[in-house]
């Protein structure tokens, strides 16, 4: 990593109106034959219009380039190098992509300031001319799993039974990861979505690897706020230990910028939590099961009792048989181990109980975690059964053994949104675990609806026309969006490259016009077709209107040479 010493007038030289849209540059770096360049064979989908597999991949980086280039402002073009290789992967789960920026550079501390860390595109960006670029010739580098529902170079599988899905349609099927997604969330992580403070030390600056700038600040933990001291992370009062704290404690960091602030309303649902009434546990970080009903606050609700099996050394694990009506009407509490989930939710069903939670223990891999749930094919319970952390686990069993009378409900808080903490902040990912490369340079995973920028791919994201609260993060950062509206050629379609919060309807046709040109290789009629199916397809989905849908075909119409 290339780091330089900008000039502190960079704070300065934020860009004016007069800026244009940014230029994203794809870099291939695979070798002949492997990865981006791979000569399989492979059937046109979902609006891909390549024939082999190594066509269809340079075709979703480049339009996802497209996409985040229309939506920004830099007079200098952005290079991404990006290569597939060996990435991390067990049978049942992976890295699907990593990214970051080539280099960064820096602004010195002053008496009042700490020295600030840009990303290498921002930083261009806002000194409104070139710095550096890496010994590749990149500003960003991105890599991707070469062996997603295959094999590892040591045999052992990958991912089973997924694979890659290269359509540019949000319409990956439900065994497939839509490359389009990971290709924009991992560009997103170059142009400024992650923060360098330590893991271990908490201290700042420190995962740049460079001792001359540890203590310096950056463009993305600027941004964070730590709930559990009310403080934001660079005031000279947050320590060092109370920043490792926070990046290890669900819901202590979260995103403070005022644009995303102003947004969350817009993009995040009701937060729905669990209440346990006679404990202090009120938590939206609660685990779901993959049997039995959804929970819900009509099905989940009650008065809680301590699930007793009267065997083993734990007698709370319920994995014997509960005695016949010993949990009628109740919500079970249940210690994990020992057997399946379903197995404990079984039993409890079988004892009378309508619904359980399942509570960490010590022992497991993960205390700090609200496990998920999977099914057991040897019972078929049927109650909702949500889990909690040890933490919230050992305030359940605290109050129960104190003599204290529980009850659990499922609900609504009003004025409170899904992954946002009490204030609006969405909340930063922060498992208990250091998850190396993805703890605190995401978005929660309790966001609803699902965020670009969570720490695993999901299937409700569509990033080719929604980047939901992305866009608000990069303003708070310092990037300048643009504001207009999309260009076929010199033709105004009157459809706006983005709306807040994230939608990106313009920049999908911008994208989709460029793509269509390549496709149509100078045959109109085929051009006219791609960019009506384009206008349609954002139609049928409520992005654009029917006036919009008209301008988009009205301006295609005055193509003629694509």
């Amino acid at each position: 990593m290339k780091t330089l010493l900008l000039s502190a007038v960079i704070g300065t030289c934020l860009l004016g109106a007069t800026a244009h849209a940014a230029i994203i540059t794809p870099i291939n770096q695979d070798p002949a034959g492997k990865g981006l360049n791979d000569p399989t064979l492979r059937a046109p989908e979902g609006g891909n219009p390549g024939k082999t597999v190594g066509e269809q991949r340079r075709i979703v980086y480049q339009f996802a380039a497209d996409l985040w280039g229309a939506v920004l402002q830099s007079d200098v073009e952005t290079f991404v190098g990006a290569s597939f290789q060996d990435l991390a992967c067990t049978a049942t789960g992976g890295t699907l992509g990593s990214a970051g920026a080539s280099w960064i550079a820096t602004t010195p501390p002053t008496a009042t300031e700490l020295g600030m860390i840009y990303h290498a595109p921002l930083a261009n960006a806002l000194n409104g001319s070139r710095i550096t670029i890496s010994s590749a010739g990149t500003d960003i580098t991105s890599r991707f799993n070469n062996n997603l529902g295959g094999s590892n170079p040591d045999g052992t599988p990958c991912m089973t039974g997924s694979g890659w899905y290269y359509g540019l349609d949000g319409k990956a099927p439900d065994d497939r990861v839509s490359f389009l997604d990971v290709v924009m969330h991992e560009i997103g992580h170059g142009l400024g979505f992650s923060g360098f403070v330590g893991y271990t030390t908490g201290r700042l600056g420190e995962r740049i690897g460079i001792p001359q700038y540890y203590g310096y600040s950056d463009v993305y933990t600027e941004n964070a706020f730590d709930n559990l001291s009310g403080k934001r992370f660079t005031e000279a009062s947050m320590t060092n230990a109370l920043r490792a704290t926070s990046i290890k404690t669900r819901g202590a960091p979260a995103w403070n910028g005022a644009t995303t602030r102003a947004q969350t309303p817009l993009w995040l649902d009701p937060a729905v939590v669990l209440s346990v009434n006679g404990s202090s546990v009120v938590t939206q970080f609660f685990g779901t099961a993959s049997f039995g009903p959804p929970a819900t606050p009509a099905n989940f609700a009650g008065a809680v009792a301590i699930a007793n099996d009267g065997t083993g050394a734990d007698t709370a694990d319920a994995c014997e048989v509960i005695p016949a009506g010993s949990l009628s009407g109740k919500v079970a509490y249940i210690n994990r181990g020992g057997c399946a989930f379903e197995i404990k939710a079984a039993n409890a069903q079988a004892a009378g109980a309508v619904a359980a939670i399942i509570g960490n223990v010590a022992s497991s891999g993960d205390p700090g975690t609200a496990p998920g749930m999977a099914e057991d094919p040897s019972v078929n319970a049927t109650i909702p059964t949500l889990s909690v952390n040890l933490a919230d686990a050992n305030l359940i069993k605290a109050a129960a053994q104190a003599g204290t009378a529980l009850t659990a409900s499922l609900g609504e808080v009003a004025g409170r949104y899904a992954g946002a903490d009490a204030s609006g902040r969405p909340l930063l990912y922060a498992p208990a675990v250091v998850a190396s490369g993805s703890t605190f340079s995401h978005f929660e995973s309790v966001l609803i609806p699902d965020a670009l920028m969570e720490p695993a791919n999901s299937p409700n994201t569509d990033a080719g026309r929604m980047v939901d609260l992305t866009l608000a993060a990069f303003v708070d950062e310092g990037w300048s969006l643009n504001a207009g509206t999309a260009r076929i050629g010199s033709c105004d379609t009157g459809v706006k490259l983005f709306k807040n919060p994230g939608l990106i309807a313009g920049a999908n046709v911008q994208a989709q016009d460029r793509l269509c040109r390549t496709t149509a290789n100078g045959n109109r009629a085929l051009y006219l077709r791609c960019m009506n199916d384009t206008a349609a397809s954002l139609r049928a989905i409520n992005m654009i209107s029917t006036v919009e849908q008209a301008g988009i075909r009205t301006c295609a119409a005055k193509v003629t040479s694509p």
